[in-house]
């Protein structure tokens, strides 16, 4: 029986063994998927170290994670290594080679809730692993303006200068630089709602501004934008699922996801 598990701190809220698990028994696969919480750094590159010989065929990484593993497994794909992002990695008896899924996922939200980035300011909440992935996404998707609202200043500073390149059509900045903008979408790729008021304090910053779109990519904790103007907002359970989908065909190599009903997994996690 193959195995597979999902690694973070916290992870008690991840519902990802619950879709693995109903995906298995739907799919007559002989495979189990556990959860497993980790408590810091040495003890995640050790676990990461004994996957091939404990039978661990895969994982999913989650916070705070994904940005710590580019030195200790054997290889990654593109989007990995543009984004220093890991949320997937196949495990064989030779290698380990990690997996950014969370940009596939980030553009089936996109496409499935029909968000306008090319005509709209987008503002990212965030500058860690998930804000990396969804900036390479609407750069290479030509989004009309990136400004970047972070704690810190020194990651979002290295976002700018690591992708500010790649887009002819797309300018990047901080939130402090700019002014005048109008005609907003707001993408959180911070822990609110998960981590209670540690990201709180930064949206006094935009209560002014009246958003089109709130892309809040958590999908367990219903964050708190109650204080801010907006139209609509859409939460993160099509990214979740399609990045998972994703997960399967790399570790089974083939088009796995085909042959599920993407309906019934939503209303596993809904």
């Amino acid at each position: 029986m193959k195995k597979f598990k999902v690694i973070g701190k916290p992870i008690s809220h991840s519902k990802s063994p619950k879709i693995f698990n109903f995906i298995f028994k739907y799919l007559k696969i002989k495979a189990i998927y556990k959860s497993k919480e980790i408590s810091n750094i040495n003890d995640f590159k050790n676990f990461i170290g004994r996957c091939k010989h404990d039978g661990v065929a895969g994982c999913n990484i989650t916070m705070p994670y994904k940005q710590k593993l580019h030195s200790i497994i054997d290889g990654q794909d593109k989007i990995a290594k543009l984004t220093k992002s890991i949320n997937c990695i196949k495990i064989d008896k030779k290698n380990i080679i990690g997996y950014n899924n969370d940009y596939y996922g980030f553009k089936q939200l996109i496409s499935i809730n029909k968000v306008d980035i090319k005509k709209t300011n987008n503002i990212v909440l965030g500058s860690g692993g998930s804000a990396r992935t969804v900036i390479l996404y609407l750069i290479q998707n030509n989004a009309k303006n990136i400004i970047i609202l972070s704690r810190n200043k020194d990651t979002s500073l290295e976002i700018i200068k690591d992708f500010k390149s790649l887009g002819k059509k797309t300018t990047i900045s901080l939130f402090c630089e700019h002014t005048g903008y109008e005609n907003y979408n707001l993408i959180n790729c911070t822990p609110i709602g998960l981590k209670k008021d540690t990201e709180k304090n930064i949206l006094s910053q935009i209560t002014r501004i009246h958003f089109n779109v709130i892309i809040d990519i958590n999908y367990i904790y219903e964050s708190d934008f109650s204080d801010l103007s907006y139209k609509k907002i859409i939460t993160g359970e099509d990214m979740f699922i399609f990045q998972a989908l994703k997960s399967l065909d790399i570790w089974f190599e083939s088009k796995i996801s085909d042959k599920l009903d993407y309906k019934k997994i939503k209303e596993l996690i809904c």
